[in-house]
Parts: structure tokens; sequence; C-alpha cells
């Protein structure tokens, strides 16, 4: 393998290994944040907004009899008598419903109501009270139980207490707690028990917590409920409608009645995924959340670290694939479609019913929005450091002696580096077109004179060997014009062949006739050169512009006009320029062949001297073009109905 594509190819896998590297590190970080969860309120923000989206209807046999304003004006100041409950309880009961669950703290005894209140209870059958624990230090806490008399004639008791997360929002219950062995359902499945569903888990009592230390407060069994809808979202009744006989006892049969406060102020209201500060749920509707979430067997727990380290993985990896394979548009298509897929699957996950994981996708999302910039940051890294390393290489592949300086590029680094880049390879194709131009030379139009010669030497004799000399002297001399030719071309092309100085094209151009004049002298065409009375100064190397004016009357003299013709020398101003025209009376060449007139080894073909077999090997144009763009000019030609018209267009100095 050649040492600089090997070179490359190391250089190249050398620079993927540093990005790969970096990817999977970036990749590992990202699945580490995303298995502990490591945005914190950002990720529980994120799977409430989830939760919002996957509202449900509530099932209709599920209604909270709520204590809200309307009941407050009509009946009066809360607390109220326990007799007006024993009243609601009987218009309950007369409608049938399976259970009812009474959200209302009665801890403390009322001897002149605790009774009547008692015996509603006892005709309905399927009450339940709440029961509340209040923390104190860690281990302990208060436990607030109904008055005896009402706890005894009770279908059940459960506890309403509600977990608070660090941010204040409430997420979760515990479906059992207590102390020591002695642990209490939540009040929902309290609830839900005495209306005689069937559900999985321990019965009450006290053998959840069989074993635990006694007179310690613990929790059991976390629920995260899965809400079904904002506040309002639970079919509500007004207490003092159903008080009142108001509400048909036929919407109520064989449904799960909540009787508790609803109006603000008054209830214990929180704030939950579903629910803001500005819009808090009251407790006796979370309540009923909790019933038709384990009523319908749903769950939402939270996904494992292994769970969301995989599911996180999944969404970087693929990420990861489509910067590494595709394309860069087609790249950055597959990660902006990601986004939105990562926070589908977030929601699917939690929304299917069999399912119900909790992934946090906080993690899987940054990692999305960074790993792109990320990415490409590290990549251009890469793209500078090749061009660098690419630049330094082909300044050393330049031969000895030919010094390069890049161009004065304006814009950021990589914009200068890849000019250079190019500017430097444009250089280096430039000297392997004049080495391919040296070998066509070489191996063509130089040795055609010299095997000539050689066969010239071969044939002579002693009586011939006279004759033969002018012949072996033409192609000799042949031979070194065409020489003499390439390199003052090669020099031409190189700017190392350039002296500038101010100087007057007219002594230019006067000594370019004067060394033509014995050519037009012996080929009987009359060479004119009108001069301008007024100087013509440019910045040129006089020798260069002298040898291409020489060229081009040359070319004249010899391709252009017959034998008794004229070739015409005019300097004239064109614009910001000074133009030298050439023009002879041969016959005007046709456009086609024209073409690619002023590259090496090119001739027009039809001209008066190519006709009469004129020699020539294609360079006179080629390094009158050269010099001219070396000034910052050009040279061209133009027919006329008689004759061809050669020039060359130079920028006139300033002190012109």
């Amino acid at each position: 393998m050649p040492r600089p594509q090997r070179t490359r190819r190391l250089a190249g896998r050398h620079g993927w290994r540093g990005a790969r590297l970096g990817l999977l590190l970036f990749v590992a970080a990202f699945v580490a944040l995303g298995a502990f969860n490591g945005l914190g309120r950002a990720d529980a923000l994120l799977s409430d907004r989830l939760l919002a989206w996957a509202a449900r209807p509530m099932p209709q046999d599920i209604v909270v009899v709520g204590i809200d304003d309307a009941s407050l004006a009509a009946i009066g100041r809360w607390p109220w008598p326990r007799d007006v409950h024993a009243r609601l309880l009987d218009a309950l009961t007369a409608a049938a419903p399976r259970a009812v669950g009474l959200d209302l703290l009665l801890s403390e005894p009322d001897a002149a109501h605790d009774a009547q209140l008692a015996a509603a209870m006892r005709r309905n059958g399927r009450v339940v009270l709440p029961l509340r624990m209040a923390p104190m230090q860690p281990g302990a806490a208060v436990v607030s139980l109904p008055a005896p008399a009402l706890a005894a004639a009770a279908a059940g008791l459960g506890h309403v207490h509600v977990a608070l997360d660090a941010d204040g929002v409430a997420r979760r219950v515990f479906l059992h707690e207590g102390f020591g062995d002695v642990l209490w359902e939540n009040f929902a499945l309290a609830v839900l028990r005495a209306a005689g569903e069937e559900l999985s888990g321990p019965p009450p009592g006290a053998d959840v917590g069989a074993g635990a230390e006694p007179g310690r407060w613990r929790r059991a069994q976390p629920y995260t409920i899965p809400f079904a809808g904002p506040p309002g979202h639970v079919r509500r009744l007004s207490y003092l409608d159903v008080l009142e006989g108001r509400v048909p006892p036929a919407s109520l049969r064989g449904a799960i009645v909540l009787v508790g406060a609803t109006a603000p102020g008054l209830s214990d209201a929180y704030p939950t995924p579903m629910a803001s500060q500005d819009a808090l749920m009251p407790g006796v509707e979370m309540a009923a959340q909790t019933i038709a979430a384990l009523r319908e067997g749903r769950s939402l727990r939270a996904a494992a670290p292994w769970e969301a380290a995989l599911l996180t993985l999944l969404v970087l990896g693929l990420a990861a694939l489509a910067l590494r394979l595709a394309p860069p548009r087609l790249a950055v298509g597959a990660l902006l479609a990601l986004l939105p897929a990562a926070v589908c699957l977030a929601w699917a996950l939690q929304l299917t019913q069999w399912a119900g994981v909790q992934w946090q996708p906080g993690a899987a999302l940054l990692g999305l929005l960074l790993l792109y910039p990320l990415w490409s940051w590290q990549r251009l890294e890469a793209a500078l450091a090749y061009l660098a390393r690419e630049f330094e290489r082909t300044r050393q592949q330049l031969p000895p002696g030919e010094g390069y300086d890049p161009p004065a590029i304006h814009g950021d680094l990589l914009d200068r580096r890849m000019a250079a880049l190019a500017a430097a390879a444009a250089h280096v194709r430039s000297l392997q077109r004049q080495r391919q131009q040296a070998l066509h030379f070489l191996s063509h139009d130089l040795r055609a004179p010299l095997s000539a010669t050689l066969a010239l030497i071969e044939l002579q004799d002693g009586a011939h060997a006279a004759s033969v000399l002018p012949l072996i002297e033409a192609q000799s001399r042949r031979a070194l014009a065409m020489a003499e030719g390439f390199v003052q071309l090669a020099r031409a092309e190189t700017a190392q062949g350039y002296r500038l100085e101010v100087l007057d094209l007219r002594d230019a151009l006067i000594e370019a006739v004067d060394g033509c004049w014995p050519l037009a002298q012996a080929r009987a065409v009359t060479l004119d050169c009108p001069a301008p009375a007024h100087e013509c100064l440019v910045s040129g190397d006089r020798s260069m512009l002298t040898r291409a004016l020489v060229n081009l009357i040359d070319n004249a003299l010899k391709h252009g006009s017959p034998r008794g013709g004229r070739v015409h020398c005019q300097l004239m101003a064109a614009g910001a320029c000074w133009r030298i025209e050439v023009r002879d009376a041969g016959v005007p060449l046709r456009p086609e062949l024209a073409t690619g007139l002023f590259e090496a080894f090119r001739r027009g073909g039809s001209g008066v001297g190519a006709q009469a077999g004129a020699p020539g090997a294609g360079l006179g144009l080629a390094f009158v073009q050269a010099v001219a763009q070396h000034h910052g000019g050009h040279a061209g030609w133009c027919g006329q109905e008689q004759g061809n018209v050669f020039f060359i267009e130079l920028p006139a100095s300033a002190a012109g």
C-alpha cells in the first residue's frame, strides 16, 4: 500500500475511534442518568404531563356527594349536627347504593346525635368511615379513630392519609398503614370491600405487617394512582340536593357513593398530576379516582432502573446509529422524529393497562437534544484536523523549490482551511498537469526530431554524408527549439520565474518587433507597429512580456500571413487595461478549431503556415496565455473576414 494512502486510512480510523468512544461515553452517561431518574423534578413534571394526556372517562356508578357552597349556605356553618348526616344516609339507603364512604372525620363523640347516626349506618349496612394518621417524629404517628359508637356501626374503617412527594404533589397512597403488626387499609380499599368487590391482596386485619417492631408506624404497598382526569372529572351531586330528595333514587341504585367536602377552604385538597396549585383536587375525589383504578385493575409503577436504562439505551442507540450510518440531513430528521417517538413510547407504556409502567424519558430527550450538536462539534474538530493534515501533506508533495503561500480568505477557521486545501490541491493538480505535459513532450514532440536525426545518421554514407548534414541540422534545431519552448512554458507557469517592475509596454512591443524583423524580411512580410505617443505603463516582467509578444508575432509570421502579406501590431487602451493586437492576413481559423488554442500542444491546424508544413509544438500560445494570466490579464483570439487577431490584455499600472 502506498504510504500516503495508508497514512490517510490510519488517520481516518483514529478519528472514527475517537468519535465512537465519545459517542459510547455520551450514551452510557445518559443511560445511567435515565436509570436513576437523574433529572428529578423535571422528570416528575414530564410524567405528570404524560399522565394528563391519558385521561379517560370515569365510571358513572362512582358518585361524589359533595358538601359544597350551596349546601353550606342552606344548612349552616360547618360542622353540622350528626343527625343531618343520619338523614342523608337514610336518603341514600332508600336509593340502595352498593356502598357508602362517609369521608368525614368523626373522632369527637357527639352524645346528642351519635346514636341516631349509628342507627342510620346500621340500617344501610355498608358504610365505611375514615381514620386519620398524623405523623409525628420519624417512626411515630397519632391515629384519630371515629367515635366508638360510630366505629362499631361501620362496615369498615380506612385511612385517608395521602403521601406527598418532595415537590408537594400527591401522586400515590399506601394501601396499608399502621403501627407494628396492625395496619389499616386505605379508605378506597375499605369502600371496595364493603361494596363486595373481589380484590387481590390481604384482607383487613393485622397480618399484613406480621413480624414488625411493635408500636412503630409502618407503610406498606405504595400505589401510584392512575388518575382518570382533573378535578371535577368524577360525577358529583350536591349534598343538599340528595338530602332534600331532588336526586332520583334510581340514579344512585347500585352505585358507590362517597360523601365528603368539596367546598374550597373546607376540604382537604391536594395538587395532583392532573391539577395544579390553582385547581386542587378534593380528598374525596382522590378516593373516588383510586376506587375506579383499583376496581379496573389499573396499576402504575415506576420503571425499574434496568427498564429505564434499557428504554433510554434504545432511544439513544437508534439516534447514534442514525448519526453513524445516515447522511446528515436524514440523521437530523431521525433525531427530530425520535423526540416525539420517545414521548409517545412513555405515554403508551403508562396508558396500557397490562403494562402500567411509568418511564420518565427526560434523560433520553435531553440526550437527543445534545447528541447532534456534540456529535457535529466532534466531527467538525475531526474535519478541521483532517484538513490541516491534508494541507500539510499537500505542501510536502510539492517539488523542491515550489514554495506555496495559501490565499488570504475571510471566514471562520473551517472556511479558511477548506479554501487553503482547495488552493493547494489546485496547485498540485497544476504541477501534475505540467508533469503530464512534460512526459507528452518528451515521448512525442521531442522524440520525433531526435529519431529522425538518428535515422539520417544511420542512412548516410561517405558519398552522401554532406547532403544529409543540413537535414540533421534542421531536425536538431527543431528539437532544441521545442525544448527551449517547453522550458520557457514551465518557467512562465511558476510564480518564481517573474521579476515584476513598472515598465512601458511600448518598449517591450518595439523590442519584440525588432526581434522578429529578420524573420519578416525572410518571408517577405511587411511588419508594422505604430506606437502611441503616451506612456503605456504596466507592472510586469519585461523579459517574459517581450517573449510573449515575440511568440504572438512569430505565430502570425509563420502560420498566419502568406509571403508578401502584412502583420500589423497595435497597442491601445481597453478600459482599465492595455491591449496589444497582432493582426495577420492569413486564412481565418474556424471557431471550432480555435477552441483550446492557448493550451499546450494544441494547434489551429488551418493557417497558411500550417498548410505549408510549418513546424511547431503548440507551446508558443500556451506560453502567451501563462504570461498574461500571471500578470492579471488574459490572451485571446478573434476571427475576421480576412485574417486573425491575437491579443493580450494587461491591467494598467496605477502610475499609468
